[in-house]
């Protein structure tokens, strides 16, 4: 086990203002880099941005230009995506952006994948989401080529065709960037375990439900003869900074809108698919949030990512809805000196 202490990030994104239709409007793309120019500063060690589209309340959809941005204006954070949804995208294309995204960051990129669960944007895209699990894969194998190739190659299937190429540039971490999973059910888990890819673990979950996942991720690792790392776990968690009844009711309102409103989008999914979809099985927003956010004052903070610790987590990403510098400042001086060097 090779951890010592917990790592903190980010997790989230900006927002473009359309109407009211969002939990997190007001957040624009400059502001949500000055977010994470503070993290920085304040020892956060990465900042992970999602990709959606047509949400119609202004989602990130080009995350790797926003990545590129964001690593011009920092210089030791790592930047992450959580998830890069592969199905959507030119195989080829990705390995190259990506190529300039880890050399312009200087080697600071995680690659995090998924295979997409909102149905209206593979419609919007014109993609069966039904083929999503074939498309995921035939690409994940063309882009890890593309970055291993030394010679022009060709590729034809009935999917994709390129001809005498040669990818530039080359990722500076080598042999590609560390490789992430988002997964939720067991055989996701396993497969991450298998190819050798970290875990990332959604927002939603109640914390003896990661403890399972952490055990069973780290089963797998081990059964396959390797050295199971606790920090290639990324636990993503609702952040919500309260020091009283107020603030806390104010906190849940914000995240329930958020938790509402991914649930429409998510309602029309393909349950033939058997793509991973948490949110839509939540019943009572408050009461998800109390069993598996970060909520409160610093004590009860504390007490939650010890909870955390226990299971095995260690390394926590934060969602901040509001994308606020103080709660950032107030969790960094009060709540992550007590783990950063925990045995």
């Amino acid at each position: 086990m090779l951890a010592d202490g917990m790592k903190f990030g980010l997790f989230g994104g900006p927002q473009t203002h359309i109407g009211n239709l969002g939990p997190e409007s007001g957040i624009t793309y400059h502001e949500y880099g000055e977010y994470i120019v503070e993290a920085e500063k304040l020892g956060f060690s990465s900042s992970w941005l999602f990709e959606h589209h047509f949400s119609g309340f202004g989602q990130p959809s080009c995350s790797l230009n926003l990545l590129c941005y964001f690593s011009g204006i920092t210089s030791k954070i790592r930047l992450g995506s959580a998830v890069l949804v592969i199905p959507w995208h030119n195989p080829i294309l990705i390995a190259e952006q990506i190529g300039t995204l880890d050399v312009v960051s200087n080697g600071r990129y995680d690659f995090g994948v998924g295979r997409g669960y909102r149905d209206n944007e593979f419609k919007g895209f014109g993609i069966n989401s039904g083929d999503a699990g074939s498309i995921y894969e035939e690409s994940m194998k063309l882009i890890l080529k593309a970055w291993s190739e030394r010679e022009r190659w060709s590729y034809k299937s009935d999917r994709w065709e390129f001809n005498d190429i040669l990818i530039e540039p080359r990722p500076v971490q080598q042999p590609h960037p560390p490789l992430w999973q988002g997964a939720g059910s067991q055989d996701s888990i396993r497969r991450a375990a298998e190819q050798g890819y970290g875990l990332l673990l959604d927002q939603i979950i109640s914390f003896d439900e990661i403890g399972e996942r952490v055990k069973y991720y780290r089963e797998v690792v081990e059964s396959l003869g390797k050295e199971f790392d606790p920090n290639f776990i990324g636990v993503t968690r609702g952040f919500m900074p309260a020091d009283n009844d107020k603030e806390r009711r104010s906190a849940h309102q914000i995240r329930n809108q958020f938790i509402g409103t991914v649930r429409v989008l998510s309602a029309q999914n393909d349950k033939k698919r058997g793509t991973h979809n948490i949110v839509g099985k939540v019943k009572d927003e408050t009461e998800v949030s109390e069993k598996g956010a970060i909520v409160g004052n610093s004590q009860e903070m504390i007490e939650r990512i010890q909870k955390l610790y226990d299971c095995g987590v260690r390394n926590v990403l934060l969602h901040d809805l509001t994308a606020s510098k103080a709660g950032l400042q107030g969790f960094a001086s009060n709540v992550m000196p007590q783990f950063l060097n925990k045995d």
